[in-house]
């Protein structure tokens, strides 16, 4: 234990028996996923706002310089992530609490560092392709955003490893308010390539400066060290390199028929794929708010806890397939005039290919969710693969698509390697776990049957008789909510109270290697017989 930690006051966070029992609570991880669902939505609606006025300002090639500049920073994740994230909440959660400082440390070096090496690479990216002067020039001053965003989300999973993201929530809103008027002020006052892209550099600023605050106050989670162990990178990126791998190709995956269409098509095709791109997002905020604290839960019930296990994967699949299919019952049917009211008449012609992506993000969510469980068992190694076999299908699909159809057969491309990668990541997930009734199989083809119904009949409502695009969307999407929320309570017994689970819940045993924190032998084999009789 460093000196620093030896040191320290007692910290508001807790110490490690609380932090444990956090992290195996289903209660806190629902409370933490409400506050961060909450405020994902929120700060993804007020980002589509800033987008939607900045395609609206800037000329059309401008805004697929925009559009390809920050498509391409997505893409950095490759390296600025690695995977190392999920590995070092393993480390928090099961390791040795007296480490738990050395290891905040050495991880946020660490991200700082593959942050500087991200931004290196951007730059190179674009000079030895020889890109317009104007997107060099933007990925030079965006590019700060991976440098910034990069150790931020580092002193995330600080906060994450103990189930304490409700003031990550409250820093990611207010970041989001500051950037959404800085981004209404440079719109307004000089719209430009450049300027538009300074407000995102702003919302990184304000929400690591909040989060720097909040860790050195003992308010989430370890409190890091001041002396840095790189003797701990070592064993982070080794248990990380399988899910690095499996990471970037499913990050090149996300992003490859953006950068396609930058260098075989036209930038303004781009700016097209680009809109759907922006509504599909609002789907991967839901799935990362629901998957950041169930990753934790996850990690710290497997082996010991089965039941639990199935019991919380089960449930976290089936609100997110209700939650993704109530954002698509509310788009499809409208998407034309969302389109055209949000980026402006000349988009569009984008409104179907719009729809193919919400579908395309509704996958990825679910495949997201079954990562974790792969990851949460320790079978990090199917990851590589299951992601190769789906970036493959989109490679071999998207070449022949894209000289025939632009954006469209990108759009294409991309969906049918979303089906790939979920199918190949739920196989892989029941030949992993081996539990009955793992997946809520019946409700996702009820609930989707559902969807499709009401899709067909506000779409058919909407061209005959052209209701406010509002009052069919919010109509269509109240119907389905009520219908699928029925469904939910006969088939699963899933409601808001059930989610959160009983108050005792935040203080079961740690049955982690098959003892309790009492020391007395755990009942794994009891339970995992138990998990495959239970209805």
């Amino acid at each position: 234990m460093t000196d620093e930690a030896v040191s320290a006051p007692p910290r508001p966070s807790g110490g490690p028996t609380e932090n444990r029992s956090r992290a195996q609570s289903g209660r806190a991880a629902a409370g933490n996923t409400a506050a961060m669902l909450g405020a994902r939505i929120f700060a993804a609606v007020l980002g589509l706002l800033g987008t939607t006025l900045i395609a609206r300002m800037l000329p059309a090639v401008e805004w697929g310089y925009f559009s390809f500049v920050f498509g391409l920073l997505g893409m950095l994740a490759i390296i600025t992530d690695l995977g190392v994230g999920r590995a070092v909440i393993g480390k928090l959660v099961h390791g040795d609490p007296t480490e738990a400082a050395e290891i905040a440390t050495s991880f946020i070096v660490l991200r700082t560092v593959l942050g500087l090496v991200g931004y290196g690479l951007a730059i190179g990216y674009v000079l030895v392709l020889r890109c317009p002067a104007p997107v060099v020039a933007a990925t030079a001053l965006a590019g700060l955003v991976v440098v910034i965003a990069t150790p931020s989300h580092a002193l995330t999973i600080l906060f994450q490893s103990t189930m304490r993201l409700t003031l990550v929530a409250a820093a990611e809103s207010l970041a989001r308010c500051v950037q959404l008027a800085l981004t209404v002020a440079a719109v307004l006052w000089a719209p430009t390539l450049l300027l538009v892209v300074v407000p995102a550099i702003a919302y990184e600023v304000v929400a690591v400066t909040v989060k720097i605050i909040a860790v050195a106050r003992g308010l989430g989670g370890p409190i890091p060290a001041r002396r840095v162990e790189l003797s701990w990178w070592s064993p982070m990126l080794r248990e990380a390199l399988p899910l690095s791998i499996g990471l970037a190709l499913i990050i090149m995956l996300q992003k490859v028929g953006l950068l396609l269409l930058g260098h075989v098509d036209s930038f303004e095709s781009v700016g097209l794929f680009a809109v759907g791109m922006k509504f599909s997002d609002l789907l991967d905020t839901a799935a990362v708010a629901v998957v950041g604290p169930l990753t934790t839960l996850l990690i710290a019930l497997w082996p010991g806890d089965p039941v639990r296990f199935r019991r919380f994967f089960r449930q976290a699949n089936a609100a997110l397939i209700v939650l993704g299919l109530t954002a698509l019952v509310a788009f499809w049917p409208v998407a034309g005039q969302v389109v055209g009211l949000l980026f402006g008449p000349n988009f569009v012609a984008a409104a179907d290919a719009s729809r193919l992506q919400v579908v395309g993000g509704l996958l990825g969510a679910l495949a997201h969710l079954g990562l974790v469980a792969l990851m949460a068992t320790g079978r990090n190694s199917l990851i590589p693969w299951i992601a190769a076999a789906a970036l493959g299908v989109n490679l071999a699909v998207a070449w022949p698509l894209i000289s025939r159809m632009s954006y469209e057969g990108a759009v294409i491309a991309g969906l049918a390697a979303q089906v790939v990668l979920l199918a190949a990541v739920w196989l892989g997930v029941l030949a992993t776990v081996r539990m009955r009734r793992l997946l809520p199989v019946t409700t996702l083809l009820t609930v989707t049957g559902v969807a499709v119904a009401v899709i067909a009949a506000a779409t058919a409502i909407a061209h005959r008789w052209a209701p406010p695009w509002i009052l069919t969307s919010a109509v269509a999407c109240l119907i389905y909510l009520l219908i699928a929320g029925s469904i939910m309570r006969r088939t699963e017994g899933l409601t808001i109270r059930s989610l959160r689970g009983p108050k005792t819940d935040d203080t079961v045993a740690d049955r982690s290697g098959g003892a309790d924190r009492g020391g007395r032998p755990g009942d794994s084999a009891r339970l995992r017989t138990g998990a495959d009789r239970e209805h």
